[in-house]
This record gives C-alpha cells, sequence and structure tokens, in this order.
C-alpha cells in the first residue's frame, strides 16, 4: 500500500487505496446524500487518476449510493476501466432467502433502484460507468483473498456459515419488523410481491460473467426510477432493524500489517476478526479504519494498535465516536474535524 485517500462525504464511506503496483482500489461509493458521495469520488479519482477495483464493503446506500450518481454524471469524467469487483458472500443461515427477499424489497422501497437486487444493479452501473465493459466481480467469505497486482488483502468477515445466537437473533428480528410492514404497508408489500414473483432477487447468487442477466433485463437501468417517499413509521422500523442485520454481513479485512480494514461489523464480530488477527501474529498496524465510521468498539480492540486511526463520519455520527479509539492509536482522524483524509505512504513498525 502506497497511500490511502478518505473522503469527506459526511455519514458515509468513499475512500480509495493506492497499491505498491500502482493499483487504485476503491472501497465503497457512499455518503450522507448522492452529491456529497460524488463529490467525493470525484476527488479521488483527480488524485490518484485511475480506478482499478472496487470494493463494496456492504449494501448500505450509504456506502455505495455515490457510484449511482456517478453513471448519470459519467460525462464529467473519461470513461473508467474497473476491471474487477468484490463484494461480500451472504452467508449460509437458515433463513437466508427469506432474508434476501426482505433485504431486496426494502432496498427498492428506500433507494429507488432499478431491480431491488443490490449485485445486479451495482454491476450495471459499472459496466456502465465502463463504457459497457463489464467487470469481473467476485463475492467474498472469510479465509478469501482479494488480490490485487501483488497486494493481497485477506478477508476476515463474513463467515461461510452463520451459527451464533446474537446474528441470528438480529435477522429474526428484522424478518418479523418487514412482515409486519408487509402487513401495514400497501407499497411495500407491492415491492415485495414484484421481487417474489418476477425471481429477480435470485441472481444475486449467480457468479457467472453475468450474459443471462443483460439478456434477461434489457437495457432498462435507470437511477432513481422508482418514486420516493417518506416512509411510514412502521416500513422505517423494518428498514432500521434490516440495516442491523446487514451489519453482521459486510466485509472485514486486512493487508499484512499495513491496513485493517472493519467495516460497519458489530462488537461481537470485531472480537471474533481480533481473536483471529492475534492467532495470526498481526496486532500492530498502520492504518485502522474504524468499525462503523468509529461508532462501534470492543475491548478486544484494545489488544491492537495502530498509527492512524481513521473514521469517516457526518455530523450525526462524529456525535457518537468512540473515543477509546484515541487509545489504540497514535493519530485518530475522523473525516468531520479532518476534512479530506490522505496519508501518502506507509511505514514498517513493530
Amino acid at each position: 500500500m502506497r497511500g490511502i485517500y478518505v473522503a469527506d462525504v459526511g455519514d458515509g464511506l468513499c475512500m480509495a487505496i493506492h497499491t505498491i503496483s500502482g493499483r487504485t482500489a476503491q472501497i465503497d461509493c457512499g455518503g450522507q446524500d448522492e452529491k456529497a458521495a460524488f463529490s467525493g469520488f470525484e476527488r479521488i479519482l483527480n488524485y490518484f487518476h485511475s480506478l482499478d477495483t472496487f470494493i463494496l464493503s456492504h449494501y448500505h446506500g450509504d456506502h455505495y449510493n455515490g457510484l449511482l450518481y456517478a453513471y448519470v454524471n459519467r460525462y464529467r469524467y473519461p470513461p473508467l476501466r474497473i476491471r474487477e469487483v468484490y463484494h461480500p458472500r451472504i452467508p449460509e443461515f437458515r433463513e437466508k432467502m427469506k432474508l434476501l427477499l426482505y433485504l431486496f424489497t426494502m432496498n427498492l422501497v428506500v433507494f429507488g433502484s432499478e431491480t431491488g437486487v443490490m449485485a445486479y444493479d451495482l454491476l450495471q452501473t459499472i459496466t456502465r460507468i465502463n463504457n459497457g465493459v463489464r467487470p469481473k466481480h467476485t463475492p467474498c467469505s472469510k479465509g478469501e483473498l482479494i488480490k490485487i497486482s501483488g497486494s493481497v488483502f485477506e478477508v476476515l468477515w463474513p463467515p461461510a456459515t452463520i451459527s451464533d445466537d446474537k446474528t441470528l437473533h438480529d435477522i429474526t428480528q428484522a424478518l418479523k419488523d418487514f412482515e409486519k410492514a408487509l402487513e401495514e404497508d400497501e407499497e411495500t408489500r407491492r415491492l415485495y410481491d414484484h421481487v417474489k414473483e418476477e425471481g429477480i432477487f435470485e441472481d444475486y447468487f449467480s457468479e457467472e460473467d453475468g450474459r443471462n442477466e443483460r439478456e434477461r433485463y434489457g437495457e432498462n437501468y435507470a437511477y432513481g426510477k422508482c418514486e420516493r417517499r417518506k416512509l411510514p413509521e412502521v416500513v422505517e422500523k423494518a428498514n432500521k432493524s434490516l440495516r442491523k442485520a446487514a451489519n453482521h454481513l459486510g466485509l472485514a479485512f486486512f493487508e499484512d500489517n499495513r491496513i485493517l480494514f472493519l467495516g460497519d461489523t458489530e462488537g461481537f464480530e470485531i472480537k471474533q476478526i481480533i481473536d483471529e488477527l492475534r492467532t495470526k501474529g498481526r496486532e500492530n498496524f498502520y492504518i485502522l479504519v474504524a468499525p462503523h465510521h468509529g461508532t462501534h468498539w470492543h475491548k478486544s480492540l484494545e489488544q491492537i494498535g495502530c498509527i492512524y486511526s481513521l473514521s469517516s463520519s457526518g455530523r450525526k455520527l462524529c456525535s457518537k465516536f468512540k473515543p477509546q479509539l484515541k487509545e489504540i492509536s497514535q493519530r485518530s482522524l475522523a473525516t468531520f474535524v479532518n476534512g479530506d483524509i490522505l496519508i501518502p505512504e506507509w511505514w514498517r513498525f513493530s
């Protein structure tokens, strides 16, 4: 890793890593709104001049809405050449298909994407930004590697299978809250029936090159196609529950002792991740990207140290910042306070 850029996008994440080979890996492209995210994306492009790989940590709008907005503003920069896309693989658990169906429906309800199938819509958008060239896409689970021209990032989360009671409890609660929304909100029910009857959510599981998807959906993508509305209270509650469940399923990874990225992991996952790192002899890092914008903490983090801890946050999330992060890092930076964060080089330490 030669450098890292974290754009100030408010409550969201839009960052990039410049690898030792000169390739640029974008990690998420979201913000508190689409324009803030896109502005951060432009600043990263202006600095690194290219974008080769896109890594999506998880499917929340504040982590990828800027990329969708970039599609409708692509005339402002030359066509990109994104070669690879990595995203979290949904682990196996008893009600996996039901959760995916509910998640994809809620994505339609809240975000107004074309199909509600988050991986599909994202890949379609990147293909158009790429001037029609579809990138290779790879879902990732714990233990798998993200290789970018000599730089190797090992995935620490999500696991291939979920069995712990805490995660399963949050998933079960999310399912119940969504089913209540189905009963009380006609528009949510309509979109749910659409996703279920069309079977489009099943495309998430495809790891092929996407030809069948293109034949099936054609070229009908339209950003913001579904009209957005103020969500009824029961739907907003279901959305929050589904977001909480999805936090358990996002990517966390590390590269040697250079960078530890914890995504939106919760306390239970953080402990498992730190335990895994310690078995690998990885207790010190040059850069720690703090969990959930610096608002999540677990005491197991006291067992690691870093030169920099980085948090991407706006006014809302900055107020929930965990001060313990300052104790495990030599410098703790947050975009709300420091603006865009640029760390140009790294050096080894022990």
